[in-house]
C-alpha cells in the first residue's frame, strides 16, 4: 500500500467517522436529564461510577424514557458506524505515517484492542440501560473497558504523532502536525485519570490535526514523506 492510498483510505475512514461523532448530539433526546459534570449525556454515561451517578445522569420521567431511548440510538450508531471508523482511520494513518514491521503490528493491535473494548463497553452501557440504574457491580466492571479503551487510543494517538514528526522528515509540516498530534494524545493519557473532560479536547486536538493532514496528504503525500537518509560519510582514503 503506497502512502497516498493509505493516507486517502485514512482520510475518507476519518470523515465518516467525524460525521458519526457529530451525528451524536444529533440524536433526539440525548440532552441529560440531570448533572452530568460537563461531559455531556454520552461521556458522562460511560464515566459513572455508581448507580446513584446513572440515576442521577437519567433524572426522572418523562425525560429518563427519552434519554434511554437516545443513547440506545447512540449505541447502534456507535457499534455499527464510529468504532469500526475511527479504527480504520487510525490504523491506516499509522500506516501512512511510515509504521513498518513490528512497530506497524503493535500499531493496529493497540487499535484493534481498543475497538473491542469499545464494544464491550457498549454492551454493559446497554445491559445497564435494560435496568436502570444498573448494579454496583456493573459499574465496576464499567470502569476498565472505558478506562483500557482512552488509554489505548492514547497511546497510538502518541505512536502516530512521533511517526510523522520524526526528526528526518521535512521541517515543519510534519513536525508541527506530529507535535499537535503527540501533543493531543499525551493530554488525553495525562487527564484520563484526572479530569476526563479535559481528556475529550487532547483526542479533539490529535484527530483534527490527523484529518487535516490526512486531507492535505491525500492529493500533496511529499508535504509528509520522510526524507531519505542521508548517504554515508565517504570511506577515508587509505594508504
Amino acid at each position: 500500500m503506497t502512502p497516498r492510498t493509505a493516507w486517502r483510505g485514512c482520510a475518507a475512514a476519518g470523515i465518516v467517522a467525524f460525521i458519526c461523532s457529530a451525528s451524536f448530539g444529533r440524536i433526539p433526546g440525548m440532552v441529560s436529564c440531570g448533572p452530568d459534570g460537563g461531559l455531556g449525556p454520552i461521556i458522562a454515561f460511560e464515566f459513572a461510577r455508581t448507580p446513584a451517578d446513572v440515576a442521577a445522569l437519567f433524572g426522572s420521567e418523562p425525560c429518563t424514557a427519552t434519554l434511554v431511548a437516545a443513547q440506545k440510538t447512540g449505541l447502534l450508531l456507535d457499534a455499527l458506524g464510529f468504532i469500526p471508523f475511527y479504527t480504520a482511520f487510525l490504523i491506516f494513518a499509522a500506516i501512512a505515517a511510515g509504521a513498518q514491521g513490528p512497530v506497524r503490528r503493535v500499531a493496529i493491535a493497540i487499535f484493534l484492542l481498543a475497538a473491542a473494548s469499545d464494544e464491550i463497553e457498549g454492551a454493559l452501557l446497554h445491559a445497564i440501560l435494560r435496568d436502570l440504574p444498573g448494579t454496583t457491580l456493573l459499574l465496576q466492571v464499567l470502569w476498565w473497558p472505558v478506562h483500557v479503551k482512552f488509554a489505548l487510543l492514547g497511546l497510538g494517538t502518541v505512536q502516530i504523532g512521533s511517526l510523522i514528526g520524526l526528526k528526518w522528515a521535512r521541517p515543519w509540516p510534519r513536525e508541527i502536525a506530529g507535535s499537535l498530534i503527540f501533543m493531543g494524545g499525551f493530554f488525553a493519557l495525562l487527564c484520563l485519570f484526572l479530569i476526563n473532560q479535559w481528556a475529550m479536547i487532547g483526542f479533539t486536538v490529535a484527530w483534527v490535526t490527523l484529518l487535516i493532514v490526512a486531507l492535505i496528504a491525500s492529493f500533496w503525500p511529499s508535504l509528509f514523506a520522510a526524507r531519505a537518509a542521508p548517504p554515508p560519510d565517504p570511506a577515508t582514503p587509505s594508504a
